[in-house]
């Protein structure tokens, strides 16, 4: 266990200093525009959020399983985990959606443009009770103004950015795609250098953090989080990440499937 935490130790501290870099170039808003940048980066944050998620879950389960022997076996350890990583990767998305974000109540780099832009004001668009309030307010706010395509620096905004913003009303800080795609990528790492024995396959752990690093650019660069936003929420995912490991509870799963 030691040497496995020590490899991720490594990894997470270089995946949060790759991350950190938001602070000193001007990532925030770059690929907003029409063009394959946005397309790019809107699937790669869609791939760390609702939809993308249960996706990668999905089939790492099923790739777990084919390190077991017999149908009966595989069905169960691809049931326990998907149970598994549901509760966690759901109890905190609840805890900071629900309950941190709302408590510290800081607005999101893009609706702060837009109020400055005038395009709607920031404070009343939070003075609604429910994302879903907000989202019909900033919606009826634009038709109101008869805003069909919104411009950002002289150029007009990506639709399905635009679209996405409308979709992000929540609060900013923590970075949810954050703190889950490094949550994922902590737990998904150890469980991978714990089934591979040989240093190619070993090496695959690397592919989920290079994930979740994406993940939580993107969020900066599609203007909805700052870098303090991701930076916290990837260090939270993955200190989460560390203290579930620590329990022991995952060693001791899986070397009792493999006996």
């Amino acid at each position: 266990m030691h040497k496995r935490i020590k490899i991720l130790l490594i990894t997470i501290v270089l995946s949060i200093g790759l991350i950190s870099t938001s602070f000193l170039f001007p990532f925030g808003f770059s690929s907003i525009h029409h063009g394959f940048s946005a397309d790019f980066w809107l699937f790669i944050s869609h791939s760390g959020g609702t939809f993308g998620v249960p996706i990668i879950t999905c089939l790492f389960c099923i790739i777990i399983s084919f390190q077991f022997k017999g149908w009966l076996k595989k069905s169960m350890v691809i049931t326990l985990s998907l149970l598994t990583f549901s509760v966690i990767l759901g109890g905190f998305a609840q805890l900071n959606e629900y309950f941190i974000k709302e408590k510290l109540k800081i607005q999101r780099p893009n609706i702060k443009y837009l109020d400055a832009q005038k395009v709607l004001n920031a404070d009343k668009l939070y003075m609604q009770p429910t994302k879903q309030a907000r989202r019909e307010y900033f919606k009826q706010h634009l038709d109101a103004k008869n805003i069909s395509t919104f411009y950002f620096d002289d150029k007009p905004l990506h639709p399905d950015v635009m679209e996405h913003w409308l979709h992000e009303t929540g609060y900013s800080f923590p970075s949810g795609h954050s703190v889950n795609a490094f949550l994922m990528a902590t737990l998904i790492g150890y469980i991978l250098l714990f089934i591979y024995a040989d240093f190619r396959r070993k090496m695959l752990f690397l592919l989920p953090f290079t994930w979740a690093i994406l993940v939580a650019l993107s969020r900066v660069i599609l203007g909805v989080h700052s870098p303090t936003d991701v930076t916290f929420g990837a260090t939270w995912g993955c200190i989460s990440g560390l203290i579930i490991i620590r329990l022991g509870i995952i060693d001791k799963y899986l070397k009792q499937k493999q006996s």
